[in-house]
């Protein structure tokens, strides 16, 4: 076992994840941890791991089983930590817990991912009609302008609010200089996911020939995903969703337009301002050019 160089913070609890559960994941030199907030690009970038680490773009991702969420308590952490002694492979596992509530080790690899807050509070809501049972219905509004209030005023981070997306995206910013922790954007990934993907092969040190990077570009595409959410949607097949392949939304930026009014658009605007410097705020809605992608 590798002790952490950094114990968490603080803990997180929710309905349905308790970050204190990393006190019994036994780490091994090479594990990579994703990190995102909620909906925000937590499936594509651990498809493009599985992808690499296989060094196969047909691989069976299976990311609820095979790369699981650590803090989920859907499942007891002895089942959880299991199946990953079992792998003889490069293991990645997720967390949408922020930072401060997360051990570190140097001798680990770190990956967040950010999104435009409204294109993930547009996500989540469809994430929340897919899922069943009910699992999030019973506290998460389904109504459009009510899901929208709790958007704004909730500090509970798997509601994927923009309190918790900025408090994620805060605490991410501040070990951004680590060589170990690399951020990445949603808007990036999609102007250019060859260049990403090269990212992460980078900063997790494998080295794949051209032919294999491009074919695992091409499978990494949200038609392609979609195709396949056998492979990809987490838990695919075990009666979680309505629809597997739903699991896969719109893939894209600027979901909200034409859905959001002016006064929510305002409403987020001051919040965000708020929470955020103009800097901060430009990166964590459009990534490195700070704007949309064309």
């Amino acid at each position: 076992m590798i002790p952490a160089h950094e114990p968490p913070e603080k803990s997180y609890k929710s309905a349905v994840s308790d970050s204190t559960r990393w006190a019994e994941f036994v780490a091994r030199p090479g594990d990579i941890v994703v990190v995102t907030p909620p909906k925000s690009g937590t499936t594509w970038a651990q498809a493009l791991l599985a992808m690499l680490i296989a060094g196969d773009p047909e691989v069976d991702a299976q990311t609820a089983l095979k790369s699981p969420w650590i803090d989920s308590t859907s499942r007891p952490f002895s089942e959880v930590a299991a199946r990953l002694d079992a792998q003889d492979h490069r293991r990645q596992v997720k967390s949408h817990t922020p930072f401060d509530g997360l051990p570190w080790w140097n001798e680990l690899r770190y990956i967040a991912v950010f999104r435009h807050p409204l294109d993930v509070h547009l996500s989540f809501r469809n994430h929340v009609r897919n899922m069943r049972p009910e699992i999030f219905t019973r506290r998460y509004a389904l109504d459009p302008a009510a899901s929208f209030a709790m958007f704004l005023e909730s500090r509970e981070v798997e509601d994927a609010s923009l309190h918790g997306i900025a408090l994620h995206y805060r605490q991410a910013r501040a070990r951004q200089a680590r060589e170990n922790l690399l951020l990445l954007h949603y808007a990036d990934m999609i102007r250019d996911l060859p260049a990403a993907l090269a990212r992460i092969a980078a900063h997790v040190g494998i080295t794949a020939p051209p032919a294999l990077m491009a074919a695992i570009a091409e499978a990494a595409t949200f038609s392609a995903m979609k195709a396949n959410a056998a492979r990809f949607t987490p838990a695919a097949g075990l009666g979680l969703w309505h629809s597997d392949a739903g699991f896969f939304n719109s893939g894209g930026c600027n979901t909200w337009q034409g859905k959001l009014g002016e006064a929510e658009l305002a409403a987020y605007d001051a919040a965000l301002s708020a929470l955020l410097p103009p800097d901060a705020r430009a990166w964590l809605e459009w990534g490195d050019r700070g704007q949309p992608p064309a």
